[in-house]
């Protein structure tokens, strides 16, 4: 019998390596950067185009490295940082494996050029699929230069698994921010297909923090700082009212390395227990000094996943240090022209603030949206109906709009001629609605039903049917993050369309003279940023355009809320708008807008349980 094994060649092994570490452009922009960070550059410049998945190139003014370094550099677990075994508990660098250059080459057409400072001449090399093409002295200035040309472009298979070129360019926006962050002393710029979009000079932590996420009107950062002999933690946390619905403005660094955390995640959720919604997120910047002989960062390929030696002992810490924090500030709600409320300084003892804050949230569970909005636990409206029949229940609930047959659908419960006719209705605590039309009685859910409602609305806006625009009395300018400002600006005629007066204003703001008449309580920066969250959340589904995604997101966000109080008038025009709409019955996922009863079943409900 013939051997069967066989050591792979070294350019299949490299591409084996290239799936753990090179996962999308994203990955390269990630590995370049660190290793301009670790040759000790003090300006970097990142350029990209088509979403990284043409060109990548990082440019930075390090040390740079001869030529015989800049062949070696190249060779798969090549690296100056580690000579033993023991070397991998004491890594102070974020690059130190030496597989990153190795693996992106083999998968792209490479091209570098280095120098170092005493030498007369630099180095070029030139690289595709692996395979060194050009090795030469040239002219260039001391540091590096590395561009990354056709990603994939040998791996067919793997080079449509990509996303589109806005979804790559925000993944690539996202290790920006996660390498420039713990680097206020380095000067960052950025330029996606030619032009400038991100130039951050050089700074301290916070306004770098400020430069890079934008400055949040709604609150304030609340410094936290703790030492002790295991670990040194900095950084800031936001004010409650920064929190927001979805994950992304949460950051842990060790070391000066991103990392994710779901536990530590969960410190500073308790923290802010009782002062934020459950289902919100709060804001956090948070860096960690740890001695490295502490922590393993060999987990994963992408170092993103660190092992701690003591993380129950800085669980405790955080969630101590993070509660201080907000401690120092009095717990007093005062609400601003958009119903918000700030925390103002204290002078008064700060272990008098903390006893009041726990006092606060433990003893009188303060509710910081008790004002204009009224904070209420979600419910599920099957749940009325938990112990009842559910045969007397006539409900669909298909997987998808899409699978829903109209004319198959249940008698077309509502024929035209009676759809918006009703004998009596009224709201019920809790958010929802209860009509009764002849021998029928309906349950809506009036959260469900407005976003039904605004959902075909939205989807059928054009240039030709625009939402009708309410114009705002004073114009107002708001600012954005980098990649939000990219984004909205990527979808600037569709969000016209939907009733927004929009336009870019410089310096990653917008002007807006107007808001859809659709919700007059409309907060436009609230809204905008409400619709920028839903549509990143959305943009995972398969096969979704950007017309239904802005639907989606702009119906969830500006719909009415189960808390919200409505008027009889007002509840005659939403029944009235959703028994007009195409498909009154589910919202788009295929969940049921109402449940409705016949008069049959419910003299059969009365008469089982009376």
């Amino acid at each position: 019998m013939s051997d069967i094994i066989n050591l792979l060649p070294e350019n299949i092994a490299n591409q084996i390596a290239a799936g753990e570490v090179v996962q999308r452009p994203a990955s390269v922009v990630k590995e370049l950067l660190e290793n301009s960070i670790d040759a000790g550059a003090d300006k970097i410049i990142l350029s990209i185009k088509d979403g990284g998945i043409n060109f990548i190139q990082v440019k930075d003014n390090g040390a740079g490295m001869s030529e015989t370094d800049a062949r070696m550099c190249w060779e798969r677990h090549a690296t100056s940082k580690i000579k033993n075994a023991e070397d991998l508990y004491k890594i102070n660098t974020l690059g130190f494996r030496g597989e990153a250059l190795a693996s992106i080459a083999s998968v792209s057409q490479v091209e570098m050029k280095t120098k170092k400072n005493d030498q007369a001449l630099g180095t070029e090399i030139k690289i595709e699929a692996g395979i060194v093409n050009y090795h030469e002295p040239t002219n260039s200035s001391v540091g590096t230069i590395i561009t990354v040309k056709n990603l994939f472009f040998n791996i067919p298979a793997r080079k449509n698994f990509l996303k589109s070129q806005n979804i790559e360019t925000r993944h690539i926006f996202d290790e920006f921010y996660r390498i420039a962050l713990p680097n206020p002393d380095i000067e960052f710029v950025f330029y996606n297909n030619e032009k400038e979009i991100i130039n951050l000079r050089k700074t301290d932590i916070k306004n770098r923090i400020i430069d890079i996420l934008g400055k949040n009107s709604k609150g304030e950062l609340l410094q936290v700082k703790e030492e002790t002999e295991i670990i040194k933690i900095t950084g800031y946390v936001g004010s409650p009212e920064m929190a927001k619905k979805h994950r992304g403005e949460q950051f842990f660094f060790i070391n000066g390395r991103y990392i994710k955390e779901p536990y530590f995640n969960h410190a500073i959720q308790t923290a802010f227990e009782g002062l934020i919604p459950a289902d919100n997120f709060a804001f956090y910047v948070l860096f960690f000094e740890i001695n490295p002989s502490k922590i393993d960062v060999n987990v994963h390929p992408t170092k993103t996943e660190v092992k701690f030696e003591d993380s129950k002992y800085i669980y405790s810490i955080l969630l101590s240090v993070v509660k201080k924090a907000i401690g120092k500030y009095i717990i007093s709600p005062q609400l601003d022209e958009n119903s918000m409320f700030k925390f103002e300084a204290s002078t008064k003892p700060e272990h008098e603030l903390i006893s009041k804050f726990t006092d606060f949230r433990t003893k009188t569970k303060f509710n910081p949206f008790e004002g204009d909005i009224k904070q209420n636990k979600k419910q599920s409206f099957e749940k009325l109906f938990e112990g009842f029949n559910t045969d007397i229940i006539e409900t669909i609930k298909p997987e998808r709009e899409e699978n829903i047959k109209p004319q198959t659908v249940e008698k077309q419960l509502f024929e035209k001629e009676f759809r918006y006719i009703f004998d009596n209705f009224f709201q019920l605590k809790g958010g929802y609605i209860i009509a009764s039309r002849e021998d029928e009685l309906f349950i809506i859910n009036q959260q469900s039903a407005h976003e039904r409602i605004l959902y075909e609305r939205f989807l059928k806006s054009d240039s030709l049917n625009r939402i009708p625009i309410q114009i705002l009395l004073f114009p107002r300018i708001i600012e954005f993050k980098h990649a939000d400002f990219e984004l909205i600006n990527s979808l600037l005629d569709e969000i016209r369309q939907i009733g927004f007066d929009i336009s870019p204003f410089g310096n990653n703001n917008f002007v807006v003279n107007g808001v859809p008449t659709i919700n007059d309580k409309t907060n436009p920066q609230l809204t905008l940023e409400g619709l920028i969250e839903n549509y990143r959340i959305n943009e995972q589904k398969p096969d979704i355009s950007k017309k239904e995604n802005l639907a989606l997101s702009m119906s969830k966000n500006t719909s009415i809320k189960m808390y919200d109080i409505l008027s009889n008038i007002e509840i005659e025009e939403l029944l009235t708008d959703l028994f007009n709409c195409e498909q009154p019955n589910y919202l788009p996922n295929g969940k049921p807008v109402f449940i409705k009863f016949s008069n049959g079943n419910i003299l059969d409900l009365l008469n089982k349980k009376f």
